[in-house]
């Protein structure tokens, strides 16, 4: 993948993790990446379509997951190229809530609401710095 590319989905992004929504800014340890929506063992490929921008933690929880379970039941992982974000979360303060059980098994399988990914988010939104209207 080419650093044009890269390029290209990062600003596509806002710079902003495309499944927790943590801007790029705001991860003082970790790098961010792209991410294939489909990994490449299930058929996924380089094409834009199928990649978005994920901070560290979102990415390594996800793997090459399409899929998670949610109270026994087989549920779709959040596709950021195909799906509307404000459709499947919402922000209870801090906390991350899916709206439909998409959301619910995303919020989930990557552990977005971590205790210290939502303290981290406390000490963005008190400085200013996380938005939770989006």
């Amino acid at each position: 993948m080419d650093a044009a590319l890269r390029a290209f989905v990062r600003e596509r992004a806002g710079r902003r993790c495309e499944y927790c929504r943590l801007h790029e800014d705001d991860s003082d340890y970790l790098s961010f990446h792209v991410e294939h929506v489909v990994a490449r063992q299930h058929g996924g490929s380089d094409d834009p379509d199928w990649l978005c921008f994920a901070c560290a933690e979102c990415n390594w929880a996800k793997g090459p997951n399409l899929a998670g379970l949610f109270a026994g039941k087989l549920y779709p992982l959040f596709n950021p190229r195909k799906q509307s974000w404000k459709r499947h979360f919402h922000w209870d303060q801090t906390t991350l809530v899916g709206k439909t059980m998409t959301g619910k098994v995303t919020v989930q399988v990557l552990n977005i609401n971590d205790p210290s990914r939502v303290m981290l988010r406390e000490n963005l939104l008190f400085e200013g710095r996380f938005q939770l209207d989006e």
